[in-house]
């Protein structure tokens, strides 16, 4: 990943970036101009950043895997209780939910989707750990694989996030009905 850009260059091509993350989250087929006046810049000044839709996108895929992996170690996942590392690993993703949207529903249009779609993987080895390691000290289900409570735990959050899309949840409440959620699944207590 290329060094980022200080002062105003930084700022306006992140600007951009940020406006692409959002649009393109929610309406994959947007234009250039779309994006542009999302982040408030003439469609010649993002030609500038970059010359081509597949160069943005690209740049995005790129911003997007940068942001997660610093979203983990942020989260410190390898550091007190499980729940509450599980906890800051949802915040972590809950917050990059329009850039995960983006790479996750729109990987036809990346150049080496499947480069990136591996960089997110990486990047996410830390939470699978944390699952295998709630396993092992009986917190998590150890009869469920580690991959199906690592989808499941991405299916809860992609849902908080459409659910604030849609205008079902506010943005501050999703975080914790995804926790709820995983807390408590679909029964109230335990059935018989």
């Amino acid at each position: 990943m290329p060094e980022p850009e200080s002062g105003l260059r930084g700022r306006t091509r992140q600007a951009i970036l940020d406006a692409a993350a959002s649009v393109l989250s929610q309406r994959p087929a947007a234009t250039l101009a779309e994006i542009a006046d999302e982040a408030e810049v003439g469609r010649s000044t993002l030609h500038r950043y970059f010359a081509e839709r597949a160069d943005l996108v690209t740049a995005l895929a790129e911003d997007t895997v940068a942001r997660v992996r610093l979203g983990v170690e942020q989260a410190a996942l390898d550091q007190g209780d499980t729940v509450e590392a599980l906890y800051r690993a949802v915040r972590a993703y809950y917050e990059l939910g329009p850039r995960l949207l983006f790479l996750f529903n729109e990987q036809h249009q990346l150049r080496d989707a499947e480069r990136f779609m591996h960089e997110i993987d990486e990047v996410d080895r830390p939470v699978r750990d944390l699952i295998a390691k709630g396993q092992t000290d009986g917190v998590f289900d150890p009869e469920v694989s580690v991959d199906w409570l690592s989808r499941v735990l991405w299916a809860v959050i992609y849902t908080g996030w459409e659910s604030v899309r849609l205008g079902e949840l506010s943005r501050h409440a999703a975080p914790a009905t995804i926790i709820r959620s995983l807390e408590r699944g679909l029964f109230r207590q335990p059935p018989r």
